[in-house]
């Protein structure tokens, strides 16, 4: 007996999910899109309000700074003497002179 022929298949044979039932509306499947993008909308409303709360808890600390700031710098002008302007200290090298960079010997370990 000759072994059996292969079946040969084309284009036309891939089978293909156009037309199957998944493409009509199915009312379980809508429900449970539209309960996810609820669920979705909850987290997202969760996340606005969460960062709304944050942003007015930075803006209160900011104006908590600037009355702290400015309070210290009234508590500084009331002392009246205020203290000297730092100057920089001037070097008793000369303008051009480089220290030389001084090569320290390591430590070496014999065997």
């Amino acid at each position: 007996m000759p072994p059996p022929k292969p079946i040969v298949r084309g284009v036309k044979d891939i089978r293909s999910r156009s037309g199957a039932p998944d493409q009509v509306l199915v009312p379980y499947k809508a429900y449970m899109a539209i309960t996810a993008l609820e669920i979705e909308k909850f987290r997202r409303e969760t996340e606005r309000d969460t960062l709304i709360l944050r942003l007015k808890n930075v803006n209160t600390r900011l104006q908590t700074v600037e009355s702290e700031k400015a309070a210290l710098l009234r508590r500084l002008g009331r002392q009246g003497r205020a203290k000297p302007a730092r100057q920089p200290l001037e070097s008793s090298r000369p303008a051009g002179h480089v220290t030389p960079v001084r090569i320290v010997p390591t430590f070496k370990f014999q065997y």
